[in-house]
């Protein structure tokens, strides 16, 4: 069982999940600034109305909480995003020809106004993919192994390595600085050698990276969830 309803916290809507849980023992409370969600777990006896008045009894935490999520960065014309550790400005002109094409730190767009979101999505994607899968395919070598590339939006991992060699990357690390991203490459490269977190894998993840291993992992704690708030309404 699960229910879902919105309220007001600090001043934005907000959606928050009751979901029923088996492992519950009691009711906890998560404020999940990635998805923009508020998350009530409830033990298999409890109630939807023992769950309202938990959020109820809890709305300064939440609100303090929601207060700090990021703010949304729709992809709209004029809008300023984060792009490869600067920015990148949405530049839209009504009577343009319908293209997607960078100039420095400018994405012109034309066409349809309704039509720059889509767009702008499938720009940052194909953008992404073009650098990540030569810079996997490099590392891949590198320790002898292939991989395959693929994109993704998860919330809870920036990447993630299959048996088989396939890499799935999150299509926001465009977003990111380029030291950043490599050293995602480089964690996930690594996993084709050491399928688990031991010391050869951080070794090995350590050798490929070009700079700072800790720092990269540093910067997306501090600001990975900035960037799922990117092309959000």
């Amino acid at each position: 069982m699960s229910s879902t309803s919105r309220c007001s916290f600090a001043g934005r809507e907000v959606d928050v999940e009751v979901v029923r849980s088996p492992r519950a023992r009691r009711l906890t409370l998560r404020a999940d600034p990635v998805r923009g969600v508020v998350r009530v777990s409830l033990p298999p006896r409890g109630s939807l109305r023992e769950a309202d008045r938990f959020v109820a009894a809890h709305r300064d935490w939440i609100g303090a909480r929601v207060a700090g999520w990021p703010a949304a960065i729709p992809f709209a014309p004029g809008a300023t995003i984060p792009f490869d550790g600067g920015t990148l400005t949405l530049d839209w002109a009504d009577g343009r020809a319908a293209r997607t094409v960078r100039e420095g730190d400018r994405l012109r767009l034309g066409g349809a106004a309704a039509t720059v979101p889509g767009r702008t999505l499938r720009w940052l994607r194909a953008a992404a993919l073009a650098d990540l899968r030569p810079t996997t395919e490099r590392l891949a070598a590198r320790v002898g192994r292939t991989a395959t590339v693929g994109l993704g939006d998860p919330a809870s991992r920036w990447g993630s390595c299959a048996v088989s060699g396939r890499i799935r990357y999150s299509w926001r690390l465009i977003l990111a600085p380029p030291a950043v991203r490599q050293s995602v490459v480089a964690h996930e490269v690594a996993h084709l050698v050491h399928p688990n977190h031991g010391p050869a894998f951080w070794a090995l993840a350590a050798e490929l990276t070009d700079g700072d291993l800790p720092a990269a992992r540093a910067w997306l704690k501090a600001n990975g969830a900035a960037l799922h708030w990117v092309g959000r309404e």
